[in-house]
């Protein structure tokens, strides 16, 4: 396993060195129908509390705030989330974008469910390159989430064909996160047999669904600031 990271990190550094921003390893370019990006950084000129940031897609954007209800005051929590995936030499960009002008102690990434054009080894051969940019500009630690489950649209008790995708992404997250000694939360595993979290597009969490979500992260978060401090 190490090998093939190596070969697809290899891959992608002279495919991001090479080509242009908005094409992918095979020259095409991927794009979704609606492509989205949200930005929200607090506190940013406070230099006494812990700042984490939380990385991700639309399900980042249900349990941000609950997670930032969670830490507390005590804690700045920001986010940018993204329709951008794993594979795509753009979201590299917008994530440096995001780091070059801000600090943060603690970043969670999530991303996986987006980009379902991308092969395994596009999105696979970008997960070392992310984490040496988010090592780079976490002060304290990097949290990386894996992918919830997807099942079919307006018929949640079946998995979607898709899924298989998702499993498969996890596999390398987890595989490369224990080779890195990377602290991981197991969404996939704590939600993906509990249909009672989904709505009927089989994709996005409820209420419950995100309040597992935020309970999760924010457990994970709390014990490396107390770690730490």
């Amino acid at each position: 396993m190490k090998n093939k990271f190596l070969l697809l990190f290899l891959t992608v550094i002279l495919i991001y060195s090479c080509a242009e921003q908005t094409r992918n390893p095979n020259g095409e370019k991927i794009n979704e129908n609606t492509e989205w990006t949200h930005t929200w950084i607090v506190n940013t000129n406070d230099t006494l509390k812990p700042k984490v940031l939380i990385i991700g897609d639309s399900h980042v954007e249900r349990y941000y705030p609950v997670v930032a209800r969670n830490l507390g005051d005590s804690v700045s929590c920001s986010k940018f989330t993204s329709s951008k995936s794993l594979g795509d030499p753009v979201f590299i960009k917008q994530l440096e974008s995001v780091l070059m002008i801000n600090e943060f102690d603690i970043i969670a990434f999530n991303n996986g469910l987006h980009g379902a054009d991308y092969n395994i080894e596009q999105y696979a051969g970008y997960i070392p390159v992310v984490y040496e940019l988010l090592k780079k500009n976490a002060k304290q630690s990097v949290i990386w989430v894996n992918n919830t489950a997807i099942r079919e649209k307006n018929n949640i008790e079946a998995f979607a064909d898709r899924n298989k995708q998702i499993i498969e992404r996890n596999s390398f997250i987890s595989e490369f996160t224990k080779e890195n000694n990377i602290k991981l939360v197991d969404f996939y595993s704590a939600t993906a047999n509990n249909i009672d979290y989904y709505n009927n597009d089989g994709i996005h969490f409820n209420n419950e669904g995100v309040a597992k979500e935020a309970t999760l992260l924010t457990e994970r978060v709390f014990q490396i600031l107390r770690k730490e401090h």
